[in-house]
């Protein structure tokens, strides 16, 4: 059994580095075998998260903070770990938007997470040593 290659990138949070950590998780996934699509919808999954983690919970005052991406590339699927200071919040708590309701009736929130939930094959979430981590699983096809 080969050992899985963790790979790992540790950002400040702020706006201005999330697409070095998206170009990050690309190369990634695309050396562990995932499609254009799938790196796609990866890079997109990340950027999401780690918009919200610097809007949300950093309150766009995350210079002093970090956010930590890894991602383990597996032969069949890749787990993207983001971990992150913020005070505790599971994004997968909240109650689904419905996309069906009129537009005029629509809340503002939830729509990212709704969209990571569609794109990624699997997420999940946890609160350990004062640390978010949300993992996104993306299966190799």
């Amino acid at each position: 059994m080969m050992a899985v290659q963790e790979r790992r990138l540790t950002i400040p949070g702020v706006m201005d580095r999330i697409e070095e950590a998206c170009d990050f998780v690309d190369s990634v996934a695309r050396d562990a075998g995932l499609n254009s699509d799938a790196v796609y919808h990866c890079h997109l999954s990340v950027e999401e998260v780690l918009t919200n983690i610097i809007e949300h919970g950093y309150h766009f005052n995350g210079g002093d903070k970090s956010i930590d991406i890894s991602v383990l590339p597996y032969p069949e699927r890749v787990l993207i770990v983001i971990a992150d200071d913020a005070p505790p919040f599971d994004p997968l708590a909240r109650p689904e938007p419905n996309p069906k309701a009129p537009l005029m009736d629509r809340e503002g929130g939830g729509w990212g997470i709704f969209f990571v939930k569609k794109f990624m094959d699997g997420i999940s979430y946890r609160h350990d040593r004062g640390r978010n981590h949300l993992i996104l699983e993306k299966r190799i096809r």
